[in-house]
């Protein structure tokens, strides 16, 4: 594999070239080139892996005790390889513009672009190594870089605690990654991810089990799920616009990876495993939904968003493990098809998304959606590609979103060779599947409305303009995807392809029944495609006729009925609150909604007010358990004395008694 050889030269290279003493103009220009031609690289690997070529393989040898490094890029790699670094390479773009008030000053934005540049390397060595320790550099490549580029604004204490919060639970994430792999190397005597997979295929059992809770909580903790979010709406909230999206659409994804790729070395995994992925992923689809209502702050009901999405991905993956353990190609080639391909959407849409909070963050230094309004009059452009990435996140036609959900229903209500008691609680995950997409399009409602529409709430928020064409670029490019997608899936399904038939091709499974499901999703959703197109080039040709209209035709003018009011305040229109709040209401036991306010007093009141927010739940009951637990820790070490020779003699005790059991919990002595 040249090319991929010669990407992560490129990338590695584009890196330090970016800490060279240059301008701030000639730093972000080098690393947008290195990560262009990366790309071009790797899609010259990737492409033809996708369109159904062999798998590509190579090794290294090394010294003992790592052994031969061996890479391998098969349809599933080239699959998340084949968006991860273009769209990474539109991050860098976009940084271009955001970042341009800091270009002129003394501040290194070579360090910026390099570390995107080692997100992009972090990629190749995740999707295309067959090395556990290349897979976990790649992880902690990953993880360091998004840490670093999250604490761009370090001088800001909230900036600090975000970045310190994301660090610690990424890397708790990564110990029990880390316990997953030492039980497999223990077991297979091997480095290589495929003795892994032939060890796990050929003991199933207690210590299997283990390894999959261990890979789920560590999978879970990279990817957000519920109850292992509380780090991402923190960190989305901190970090700049681009590092939130490529976090969200990009970076995290590798968890999703992760687990789909462990769970294909099984081969043919437990039942009970398919259920706990999809009664986990259902939680989480659940609950972020939830909390996207409540939030004032739009990167952190963006970020909750991404909790819901993550779920609703792993719901497909979930119902593909229930095929592979139940021998039915139809449920693995729609589960995993819904699965990934909402992957695939949820990275545009998401990416898309919050570049256009960026934009707004960019023209009124605010993503307080109470302060915010009638955004749109100014900045055209931003609120059409936020409507867009907003309706593809709420599963509306004829957008990309729409497609993985349908995907996704498809599998949920299939019938074919699948026990009564399963129905059952497959369709009640359809339906809680559809309730997770009404509260989506409410959230999404309400930021778009509060912060495009009607007039600004702050006077006090600097003039407004659309934002440069460096920010414009990512945000047109998303949204052509969002579209494309949308009313041609088959592109989408075109890329999975190589992936299903990968897992169809597992021991045990069959590949008649699978195909012709998949052939069938296909023309179902290219039917939907031509019927979406059709609507939506009459919507343009409408407004279109209506513009023409509006310039040619002579236009009566009138004054508007007041409905009695003389003069029309900011304060007179829903706010985000105000607009969710009998919703919220209803679920104020899950969203913990917090009330300050200064009531109105006297007979001559002075200045009064209230202000509602939505805490976490999770968050604020950790932060209690450690505040317990400090205490406790304090208390303890008052009650000890350091010259007491007690306290030595117990904990030699204690330490011996552990050893001893380890080595009989290895079956002998230790060798």
């Amino acid at each position: 594999m040249p090319a991929l050889t010669a990407a992560v030269l490129v990338l590695l290279l584009g890196a330090g070239a970016c800490l060279l003493p240059l301008s701030n103009p000639v730093r972000a220009a080098i690393g947008i080139l290195s990560q262009l031609v990366a790309t071009v690289l790797v899609w010259l690997v990737v492409a033809p892996v996708l369109l159904g070529g062999e798998v590509l393989a190579g090794a290294l040898a090394w010294a003992y005790p790592v052994g031969t490094l061996r890479v391998r890029l098969d349809a599933l790699g080239a699959f998340f390889l084949a968006w991860s670094l273009p769209m990474t390479l539109l991050g860098a773009i976009y940084a271009r513009g955001y970042l341009q008030p800091y270009f002129s000053t003394r501040r290194h934005i070579g360090v910026h672009y390099a570390l995107l540049n080692m997100v992009s390397l972090s990629f190749v060595l995740v999707y295309a190594g067959d090395h556990a320790l290349l897979f976990l550099l790649g992880w902690e490549i990953a993880a360091l870089s998004a840490w670093l580029l999250v604490i761009w604004d370090y001088t800001n204490q909230r900036v600090r605690f975000a970045g310190f919060n994301y660090l610690v639970s990424t890397h708790v994430g990564l110990m029990f990654l880390v316990a997953a792999v030492m039980i497999l190397y223990t077991h297979a005597a091997a480095w290589d991810l495929v003795s892994f997979g032939a060890w796990l295929q050929q003991h199933p059992g207690a210590e299997r089990n283990a390894v999959f809770l261990l890979l789920l909580i560590s999978f879970g903790l990279k990817s957000a799920f519920f109850p292992f979010h509380s780090w991402l709406p923190r960190a989305h909230a901190a970090a700049p616009a681009h590092v939130s999206a490529l976090m969200s659409g990009v970076i995290h994804k590798a968890g999703l990876y992760a687990l789909v790729r462990f769970l294909w070395l099984m081969g043919r995994p437990d039942e009970w495993m398919g259920w706990c992925l999809i009664a986990f992923s259902a939680c989480s689809a659940l609950v972020g939904a939830l909390y996207t209502v409540g939030q004032r702050d739009l990167k952190r009901m963006l970020g909750y968003s991404s909790t819901e999405n993550v779920g609703i991905a792993g719901i497909g993956i979930g119902i593909g493990c229930l095929g592979l353990s139940w021998n039915n190609p139809v449920l693995i080639t729609l589960g995993f098809t819904g699965g990934l391909l909402h992957v695939l959407n949820h990275a545009f849409f998401k990416c898309q998304l919050f570049y256009a909070a960026g934009a707004m963050y960019h023209a009124t230094h605010t993503v307080d959606l109470e302060r915010l309004g009638g955004l749109a009059r100014w900045m055209p452009w931003t609120a059409g590609a936020f409507l867009v990435g907003g309706m593809a996140i709420s599963a509306l036609p004829p957008f990309n979103g729409f497609a993985s959900e349908f995907t996704l229903y498809s599998a949920l209500f299939s019938v074919q060779d699948m026990p009564l008691g399963a129905r059952v609680a497959l369709c009640g995950v359809g339906a809680l599947l559809a309730f997770v997409g009404a509260i989506s399009a409410l959230s999404i409602t309400r930021a778009f409305g509060v912060a495009f529409l009607g007039t600004p709430r702050d006077p006090e928020l600097p003039a407004v303009r659309e934002v440069n064409r460096w920010m414009l670029l990512p945000m047109g490019l998303h949204a052509a995807g969002v579209l494309v997608l949308g009313l041609f899936p088959a592109l989408g399904l075109q890329m999975l392809q190589g992936t299903v038939d990968l897992a169809q091709s597992l021991p045990g499974t069959g590949v008649s029944a699978g195909a012709q499901a998949a052939a069938d999703l296909t023309q179902a959703l290219s039917r939907i495609g031509i019927v979406g197109a059709l609507l939506l080039g009459l919507l343009l040709l409408a407004l279109a006729v209506r513009r023409w209209r509006a310039r040619t035709l002579p236009q009566a003018q009138s004054v508007t009925w007041g409905c009695g009011y003389a003069a029309v305040s900011p304060r007179m229109q829903y706010s985000g609150a105000s607009f969710s709040a009998d919703f919220a209401a209803r679920f104020d036991g899950i969203l913990g909604l917090g009330r300050r306010q200064k009531p109105v007093e006297g007979y001559f009141p002075g200045d009064a007010w209230l202000t509602t927010d939505c805490t976490d739940a999770v968050e604020r009951r950790l932060f209690d358990v450690i505040r317990q637990g400090d205490g406790s820790a304090s208390a303890l070490s008052q009650d000890l004395r350091e010259d007491d020779p007690r306290i030595a003699f117990a904990a030699g005790l204690v330490a011996l008694v552990a050893i001893a059991g380890l080595v009989l919990m290895a079956g002998g002595p230790l060798q």
